[in-house]
């Protein structure tokens, strides 16, 4: 079968190859024939050598599938199922972590396209107990993003961060930025203003106007804080979505935050640390959250959500293409401007 390979720690040490197909097994106990698979952020620093990382394996994980065949006693799925994935596999459900609700943290899971073989490919075999149905409605290209929207479900919606009525900012204005767009909207919010700077205005702020956004702002042009001020009041947001994990962008929802208000750190600054107004942070009395991953639990929430969404999810998709295509794909969205490609493994 294809398969994206990634054969050697570093930048770029990535090729297509010819590798044999995986075979069934009691733990692996469901064979699925690849549809699509999405490329991720992880994908993309992975790429770049900046994701930690165990190759070589087969990359990906945000993926849709056919179920083929499976081991003898499964019945969670069945063939001709269509399937995607909670890509943190194998959790013990033992340790604390596990007992404290958090099997995304169990230190015996492992993350299906970072340090076992992934879904870039033809096949894939994968426990039973991972897998979800993908409602017939929802097409490939948008079920493939289940797992980032279980994040976003998760720490926005079951967390109770968003309430009806209310204004949300969301810092950035990538996939995971238009994704929160989507879960605060589902949330009940009343209008939802997407910050982000001037690179972003060809692609990414059109999307988020088609996804919804009553507001697009551009930082490097617009005095962000001005404006949310301005658009609600003189009170500021109740609710801040920081997806960039720069300086710039915690700081700005600190200052666009009204009393009382409530941010929502959903971006890796890749460093060691970042200068926060923190004083600002504790006049204001806000109620501040992180949160990294999500967990199996949200990715039946996220197929509803996408799957009944009111508006055309088409815009979250910029580069599509075939397998192989990947290298273009991978190149093109490391450049940034772009928002989510999604590679055709299976020929329509």
């Amino acid at each position: 079968m294809k398969a994206l390979y990634k054969y050697a720690p570093g930048a770029r040490a990535a090729r297509l190859e010819e590798h044999p197909a995986p075979q069934l097994t009691p733990r692996d106990n469901v064979f699925i024939r690849v549809s699509v698979c999405a490329v991720s952020a992880a994908d993309l620093q992975i790429y770049q050598g900046k994701f930690s990382s165990t190759p070589p394996f087969i990359m990906g994980h945000e993926f849709v599938g056919e179920v083929e065949s499976v081991f003898p006693g499964v019945t969670a799925v069945a063939p001709g199922d269509r399937v995607t994935v909670h890509p943190y596999l194998y959790a013990c459900g033992k340790c604390q972590s596990c007992r404290d609700g958090f099997p995304q943290y169990c230190e015996k899971k492992q993350f299906l396209g970072v340090n076992r073989d992934g879904t870039l490919a033809e096949y894939v075999t994968l426990p039973e107990e991972s897998l979800h149905k993908i409602p017939a409605s929802l097409p490939d290209n948008i079920a493939c993003l289940a797992a980032p929207m279980a994040a976003l479900a998760g720490d926005i919606l079951s967390t109770s961060l968003i309430s009806p009525r209310e204004t949300v900012l969301i810092i950035g204005s990538g996939q995971s930025a238009l994704l929160a767009l989507i879960a605060a909207k589902a949330g009940g919010a009343a209008r939802v203003i997407v910050a982000g700077v001037t690179q972003d205005r060809p692609v990414r702020f059109p999307a988020a106007k088609a996804l919804g956004a009553d507001l697009v702002v551009d930082t490097l042009t617009q005095d962000l804080s001005a404006v949310v001020l301005e658009e609600t009041g003189g009170l500021g947001a109740h609710l801040a979505i920081e997806t960039t994990g720069t300086e710039a962008g915690v700081n700005n929802a600190i200052d666009c935050l009204r009393v009382g208000g409530r941010m929502a750190c959903l971006g890796l600054s890749q460093r060691e640390s970042i200068a926060a107004k923190w004083d600002t942070a504790m006049e204001k009395f806000l109620t501040l959250r992180f949160f990294h991953t999500s967990d199996y639990r949200e990715m039946d929430r996220a197929l509803q959500i996408l799957e009944e969404y009111p508006r055309d999810l088409k815009p979250l998709v910029t580069h599509p293409g075939k397998l192989e295509d990947w290298e273009r794909v991978f190149d093109t969205l490391s450049r940034g401007g772009g928002i989510t490609g999604v590679l055709r493994i299976r020929p329509l």
